[in-house]
């Protein structure tokens, strides 16, 4: 089944919806029952699905790729192949943590195929040869206080931007998603004690980069 609406940089579809009025009416109804519809081949399904789940998986990409169009691209390919498979969802599961599944391997795929440090959001662009700094809108006040608890908070991004990527999904989906470890057991599918073993290592890596590259600010973790 094609997917209804491109998903933008926003998490917002970027062409028009066929969903309508039929959407209002399946708002209030479950994933289950809007997935069991979806399978009988409802169009309008397909397009509550992915206005529910639009958002969050193009977060994670994001999170993962740390850029805006990488994030887009993959997360289209997360709902073409979470439609195109949804016959073998076992929803004796939670359809957030499946498709968070595929949305994690999808960006891991991604990562390892192009084997190149992505290009983070914090780095200046490159135009005729020379580096320009990126300008977005500063929203938050910016009182001295803060300096540091935002240098602090840009570290650390770059940090796990250069974890190895099984140790990136972890704390993404830990740190970021907020995923308990239950949840991300069963979104990787891995032991629980694989999880909280890899989980408890990736700290042990970003504090260790944290304290060589600030002094003891490691203990922020």
């Amino acid at each position: 089944m094609p997917v209804t609406g491109a998903v933008g940089a926003s998490g917002q579809p970027t062409g028009g919806s066929a969903a309508g009025s039929q959407r209002k009416a399946t708002v209030l109804q479950s994933d289950a029952q809007v997935i069991a519809r979806a399978r009988r081949g409802e169009e309008a399904a397909f397009a509550e699905l992915l206005a529910r789940f639009r958002a969050p998986v193009f977060n994670l990409c994001l999170r993962m790729l740390k850029n805006r169009d990488d994030a887009e691209d993959v997360a289209q390919e997360v709902f073409v192949k979470v439609f195109g498979m949804l016959e073998r969802y076992d929803d004796r599961y939670a359809f957030r943590s499946w498709i968070f599944k595929i949305a994690a391997n999808q960006s891991i795929d991604f990562i390892r195929r192009n084997r190149v440090k992505l290009q983070s959001l914090d780095e200046p662009l490159s135009y005729g040869g020379e580096e320009i700094e990126r300008q977005f809108p500063d929203e938050a006040p910016t009182p001295e206080e803060t300096v540091e608890t935002e240098e602090i908070g840009r570290l650390l991004s770059k940090i796990t931007e250069e974890l190895p990527p099984h140790y990136r999904s972890m704390i993404v989906l830990r740190h970021q998603e907020q995923l308990s470890y239950e949840e991300i057991a069963e979104v990787l599918e891995l032991p629980l004690g694989t999880v909280k073993a890899r989980i408890h290592r990736a700290r042990a890596m970003m504090k260790d980069k944290l304290q060589r590259r600030r002094g003891g600010l490691g203990s922020v973790l």
